[in-house]
């Protein structure tokens, strides 16, 4: 795992139980990323996230950004663009490969404000905290006997008041999980400790071919 202290998170050690799971779930997502599975993939930003900031003009609080489970690294290019400073993570080595190659070709590499790292969510212990948080499909592709640490890791990553968006989808089974089908009741049941909810769009825009299999959710930390 590549060690991002600098940028406000480090890992922890985990059981030979837990890596070995872990490698099984890499081997599956590498091959998604690959790129025979490109036609799979995103060609840019989250239609929903350009809605929430462009549309109805949502203003995310100062300061940096987490972006778990990044992928191919469209949404944090976005993000960096409108001047979010976001530290990007996958454990999917394949997808950080291309999100830094989409990053180059986007020029925002060498601007200071995105950085990309090789590392599982599950193993960050914070360092520093952030201010906003964002992802899109994270709590789909986990098993549900850990999203209650997956609740626990943003509680100990987002500093009070801040902010919390997650896009969930499938909110219906397509194909063999991972990802699981999620729902709403499920993000809220993990995360109203924590969290307040301030906004759920069961309507966010999608992309063609996804609408109704999406919720677009943002959370304040209490």
């Amino acid at each position: 795992m590549i060690a991002v202290s600098s940028e406000g998170i480090s890992p922890v050690a985990t059981s030979d139980a837990v890596t070995v799971s872990n490698n099984s779930h890499k081997a599956d997502w590498n091959q998604y990323w690959s790129e025979e599975n490109a036609h799979k993939h995103p060609d840019g930003p989250s239609v929903a996230l350009r809605e929430l900031l462009e549309d109805h003009r949502w203003l995310l609080p100062k300061g940096r950004c987490l972006l778990a489970g990044c992928g191919n690294g469209h949404d944090a290019v976005y993000l960096s663009k409108r001047g979010v400073p976001c530290v990007a993570i996958d454990f999917c080595s394949t997808a950080i490969e291309k999100a830094q190659e989409i990053s180059e070709e986007a020029g925002t590499s060498s601007s200071g404000k995105l950085s990309f790292a090789v590392q599982d969510f599950f193993t960050l212990q914070p360092t520093t905290r952030f201010t906003v948080a964002y992802e899109r499909g994270l709590f789909s592709a986990i098993h549900w006997s850990r999203r209650k640490r997956w609740a626990e890791i943003y509680a100990q990553m987002i500093v009070p008041q801040g902010t919390l968006i997650v896009i969930l989808y499938p909110l219906i089974q397509r194909s063999q999980p991972p990802p699981y089908r999620v729902t709403m009741a499920e993000c809220e049941h993990y995360l109203k400790r924590y969290f307040v909810l301030v906004r759920a769009d069961p309507n966010c825009r999608c992309i063609e071919g996804q609408e109704g299999n999406e919720i677009l959710s943002v959370w304040k930390r209490l």
